[in-house]
């Protein structure tokens, strides 16, 4: 399982993609930390309105996770499983390695890659605000955990890398979309979107986010599952 995690927490780093990701995230974490710094107005004036300063500092990412983070997952790890399946790799695999330790493999070490990159910037955020925020911190990482593992779980279940790709963008962009208008609507259609999707448990109580973690767990249950039962 060691090996498996290295490789996929190693081979995150070497897409241009991720690369491009991370300076994204980087550089808007670094520039919103900048503005907050130089505008300490903003501060009061959030506290005024019932938040804090750790969401005024936070906030820049956690609009960068709430809107994008379904679809940069999506973008690196739409083929985490199938692409193995593809190029007769896992074959090769499950001959050294239980199927339940290549699964936890992939999903620590791809989870591992998001987590050094958040990591980084509330690092930023943290050296502007001389403080760490914990609770902030824990919410990405869940969040993040939620959709690592609805990726694991898409492309166990879709052989097609191809097929993936497309419906990782689709997904990407949609699923942001349907959970937070699912937060402000009534309609009944909408709904499951509200409770499935972890958007609506991130303004609430900070137990209310062990849900989510427990659904990201329910996903790689069932992943497992379907590898298990998937002639390689």
């Amino acid at each position: 399982m060691i090996h498996v995690l290295k490789r996929e927490f190693t081979d995150s780093f070497k897409s241009i993609r991720s690369i491009l990701i991370i300076l994204f995230i980087t550089f808007v974490s670094y520039q919103s930390a900048a503005f907050i710094d130089n505008n300490p107005g903003l501060i009061n004036k959030m506290m005024e309105s019932g938040g804090d300063e750790g969401s005024a500092y936070t906030s820049a990412i956690a609009m960068i996770v709430l809107v994008f983070g379904f679809l940069f997952v999506f973008a690196t790890s739409h083929d985490i499983i199938n692409k193995e399946v593809e190029l007769k790799t896992m074959r090769l695999l499950v001959t050294k390695v239980s199927r339940l330790q290549i699964m936890l493999g992939k999903l620590l070490g791809t989870l591992l890659f998001w987590i050094v990159t958040i990591s980084i910037s509330f690092c930023i955020l943290s050296m502007f605000a001389d403080s760490w925020f914990p609770k902030d911190y824990f919410q990405t990482v869940i969040f993040l955990f939620y959709i690592v593992n609805l990726v694991l779980l898409i492309s166990t279940a879709i052989p097609k890398t191809k097929l993936t790709m497309f419906l990782g963008i689709i997904l990407g962009i949609s699923l942001p979309i349907l959970g937070l208008a699912a937060i402000v609507s009534d309609k009944w259609y909408l709904a499951p979107f509200k409770y499935i999707l972890p958007f609506k448990y991130l303004d609430g109580s900070f137990g209310l986010m062990f849900i989510p973690l427990a659904i990201g767990i329910i996903y790689f249950l069932i992943s497992i599952l379907l590898l298990q039962r998937k002639d390689l």
